[in-house]
């Protein structure tokens, strides 16, 4: 049962993520840090007696509007000076690291460095030795409303398609009149608010600190792998996929071998190789 709640929200994290490179070419790895402050925002709201849902709204707005600003100091100066992928990649260490350090300074002032949200996770039925909860089903609904709602931006608003026509060509979307900056504005907001959607779900899973984030980068990473970076659906079925296979992998690995499940990190490595591998092959085969 827990493979299906990480599941949603490795997929989740990974469909903004996949997102924002989609659009803006930039393998954004402060997306960590937009996940772990999403942790935080969500868990100290329901500290203050504030509803798990609300508190979920408010995180992926905080982080929606934190990725545009980070959009707007960091990645949009050097996008204008003709800066390469791997600069603007470089450059979201850069941003990441700020982000980090910043919360790390406030949650060592106000004593959060470790923190737990007050959501109260309740069984709703057993099955052999797991159980299903409602965090399971908050988990799934958000998982479904925020891609239904992604579906509907991208292939039902004039938006959408403006999105993907900057997705496809950016230069031609711009002769042909598509408010570019405005499209990469709701990109990053999009992006965001999965990353604070996960991230506040995360916090209701588990105890969060400010290095959360970025130990959840690695698996966020090979679920946006699986889709080549740019497939939303495909990214949303890797989520799944890297959920299940670190599970029920290490789970067979431990029967027959007895390798210790700390060694779970393997797997999405191994993963992200193979799936570049594979890629690589068929691009080469074309």
């Amino acid at each position: 049962m827990s493979s299906i709640l990480v599941s949603a929200l490795y997929a989740l994290a990974a469909l903004g993520l996949t997102l924002s490179f989609k659009v803006t070419k930039i393998a954004n790895l402060a997306h960590a840090e937009y996940i772990v402050i999403g942790s935080y925002v969500a868990a100290y709201l329901t500290l203050i007696y504030i509803d798990p849902l609300l508190s979920l709204l408010v995180s992926a707005l905080i982080i929606g509007s934190i990725a545009i600003i980070i959009d707007e100091l960091f990645y949009k100066p050097l996008y204008r000076r003709g800066a390469t992928s791997l600069q603007l990649f470089v450059a979201s260490i850069g941003a990441g690291l700020f982000l980090r350090y910043l919360l790390s300074i406030y949650a060592d002032m106000k004593d959060l460095l470790f923190l737990n949200s007050a959501y109260s996770r309740q069984p709703i039925f057993y099955l052999g030795y797991g159980v299903f909860t409602n965090l399971h089903i908050l988990s799934l609904s958000t998982l479904t409303i925020y891609s239904f709602v992604l579906y509907l931006i991208l292939f039902r608003t004039k938006i959408g398609r403006g999105i993907r026509a900057v997705a496809s060509n950016i230069e031609l979307a711009q002769v042909s009149g598509i408010p570019v900056w405005r499209i990469r504005r709701l990109t990053w907001f999009l992006a965001g608010a999965a990353a604070g959607l996960a991230g506040g779900l995360w916090s209701y899973y588990t105890s969060v600190n400010p290095e959360s984030g970025w130990r959840l980068l690695l698996w966020v990473f090979a679920s946006s792998a699986i889709g080549g970076f740019t497939s939303l659906w495909q990214t949303l079925l890797g989520g799944f996929i890297v959920g299940f296979s670190e599970n029920v992998v290490m789970w067979g690995l431990n029967r027959s071998f007895g390798i210790d499940p700390a060694y779970k990190p393997l797997i999405p490595y191994v993963i992200i190789v193979f799936v570049l591998i594979f890629r690589r092959k068929m691009f080469l085969m074309r």
